[in-house]
């Protein structure tokens, strides 16, 4: 089976194995930007997979030099009922990339800034819920910073680029047509897998076309399209933009109350696993309690919960900064037994 360009979520859909989606996805492009050319006179040969895999360097040297400058890929895909799409513009001179796309209906966007981080699209529900609490609604994309960030890292578009789409594909024999115009077409097959590869007379990488007819319930078609020259990424504006961090604030404060519920309810079973039967120390309560609240900010990640001690025992509690509503459980220590009033 030929390798497949992309990696897209399980769909009931044939195994794909290059991961150049985002997110879980793959980076994708349609074949909208170039080719096949009309009808020529055509001519035809065999190449071993040796053969294939040195042409197919030279075209990837090629485009690389041709996407020096800046590039551009459109994609289209389906899977049975299922279909995608996804644009991508890379701005290489000042190291920024736009990847748009949709799967199933599900729209999503991130931009890629080297040395700077990534801005995502959000989406979720939960998180914008959260921007509504927090008064910011025109927010659009949570930022990242990480100055590791490149276009070849972990978060790039290098799987995709001109330059090395081709990697993966350089251990098949392919048949190599010439058209007149001096454009190449190479088909590659094996196990009811076709990918044609479309390359210009000047030797860069136009188009690819993959099909796959390996499950018998869906065929699997991807086609992408390839631009080059300088791009144009315009980032999102402080007004659209928020941090993760903040972020995570808000989503912590979206569900304040079931989290201080959760705490105390921890509190209170761990204070009585440690009495062991005995009775329940005030002293062991506020501990134990004090120490679960602290492992719960930890885990989100905002010191949101808070404690007080109160006479025979400890209250929790938390106050939303934008709604101004409160959430508090006072728990006391009773005999052999630990109390929870909600206050």
């Amino acid at each position: 089976m030929l390798d497949s360009p992309l990696a897209i979520p399980e769909v009931n859909m044939p195994v794909v194995s290059r991961g150049a989606l985002l997110v879980a996805t793959a980076s994708m492009a349609t074949c909208v930007l170039a080719g096949p050319g009309a009808a020529y006179a055509d001519t035809s040969t065999e190449l071993t997979a040796a053969e294939v895999a040195a042409e197919f360097k030279t075209v990837s040297d090629t485009s690389a030099k041709a996407a020096a400058a800046g590039w551009k890929a459109n994609l289209k895909l389906a899977v049975g009922s299922f279909t995608g799409n996804e644009f991508l513009v890379v701005d290489t001179i000042h190291g920024a990339a736009y990847v748009r796309y949709n799967l199933g209906g599900e729209p999503q966007s991130r931009y890629i800034v080297v040395g700077r981080g990534t801005y995502n699209y959000i989406s979720d529900p939960d998180s914008r819920e959260a921007l509504k609490m927090m008064r910011r609604p025109s927010v659009k994309y949570v930022f990242t910073s990480d100055k590791s960030t490149s276009l070849d890292g972990e978060d790039g578009v290098e799987g995709m680029s001109p330059g090395h789409f081709l990697d993966q594909e350089t251990k098949y024999p392919a048949t190599k047509t010439v058209h007149d115009d001096g454009s190449t077409d190479y088909r590659l097959s094996e196990d009811g897998d076709t990918m044609t590869v479309h390359v210009t007379a000047a030797g860069v990488l136009a188009s690819a076309d993959y099909v796959s007819h390996a499950d018998k319930d869906h065929d699997f078609t991807v086609n992408f399209g390839y631009g080059y020259g300088p791009q144009k990424v315009a980032l999102p504006t402080a007004g659209m933009t928020i941090s993760d961090a903040w972020l995570n604030v808000g989503l912590a404060y979206l569900n304040m109350a079931p989290a201080v519920k959760y705490v105390t309810g921890e509190a209170a079973t761990d204070a009585l696993d440690d009495a062991n039967g005995h009775q329940v120390a005030v002293s062991l309560l506020r501990n134990v309690t004090k120490d679960d609240v602290r492992s719960v900010n930890d885990m989100l990640g905002v010191h949101m919960i808070k404690t007080k001690s109160v006479s025979g025992g400890i209250r929790v509690y938390a106050k939303n900064p934008w709604t101004h509503r409160t959430a508090a459980f006072t728990l006391k220590a009773s005999g052999k037994k630990v109390t929870v009033a909600k206050k």
